[in-house]
């Protein structure tokens, strides 16, 4: 049994799932046999699972259920989801997977229910590209701490620095490489290097410029004590 310690992450956003895979594998150590991906069926609808089955951690294995049942082995499970599958999912686990006799000679019902998923999976992507588009017009219009939030999708605290404002619409090619940078990038950055620090605006500049721009200037405008902490990382 695989599952007898698990939990569920459930994410705003589908291209959330692969980060959160790779931040996950930063600490534990994945079992690629057991884990179930599967990949979308361009034929028809269908349910697509995200299971990750991970090696229990040394310091847990003593406690584990497997000291007192052989039936229990040293591993947890992790399913990824988006909130728009979950709700899916949950109805569908309660009201079809068990009581599958319920849902016999209705063929044409499966496929309308397989069909809603569908349709949530479509809205997954639909709202993604959504934000995608709104930080580019943010970017075009100098609008940089929306610029920030609606790109990379985090919630931030504080506000952007007025000088922080001021050095991206004086400096237009690093703005733009900064509304260009792939989101999964910098995310998989932060997990890997295990950056701690208070999820600001003017600390998420910090962070870009110190690892995809190294932009002198703008290194400068950052305090002494953050270039320092990212250094020694």
């Amino acid at each position: 049994i695989q599952d007898a310690y698990g939990l569920r992450i459930t994410l705003y956003f589908p291209d959330d799932t692969a980060i959160a895979q790779k931040a996950l594998e930063n600490i534990f150590t994945l079992d690629y046999k057991s884990s179930k991906i599967d990949s979308p069926n361009d034929i028809s609808f269908e349910a697509i699972r995200y299971n990750l089955v991970f090696d229990l951690p040394k310091e847990l294995k003593e406690e584990s259920l497997t000291c007192k049942n052989e039936l229990v082995d040293f591993t947890f499970e992790v399913q990824l989801r988006t909130v728009l599958s979950e709700g899916w999912h949950e109805v569908e686990h309660d009201l079809r997977y068990k009581h599958k006799s319920d849902w016999e000679e209705h063929n044409d019902l499966n496929r309308a229910l397989n069909g809603i998923y569908a349709s949530l999976e479509t809205a997954d992507w639909s709202m993604m590209r959504v934000f995608e588009e709104l930080s580019y017009r943010h970017f075009k219009n100098n609008e940089y701490e929306a610029m920030l939030r609606t790109k990379f999708r985090l919630r931030f605290q504080g506000s952007l620095k007025e000088e922080l404002c001021n050095f991206l619409e004086d400096n237009e090619t690093i703005s733009r490489k900064i509304s260009e940078l792939n989101r999964k990038d910098l995310m998989l950055k932060i997990t890997k290097n295990k950056i701690n620090m208070p999820l600001t605006y003017n600390n998420l500049i910090f962070i870009i410029n110190f690892y995809f721009i190294k932009n002198e200037e703008l290194k400068n405008l950052a305090p002494s004590f953050i270039i320092k902490y990212l250094e020694e990382l």
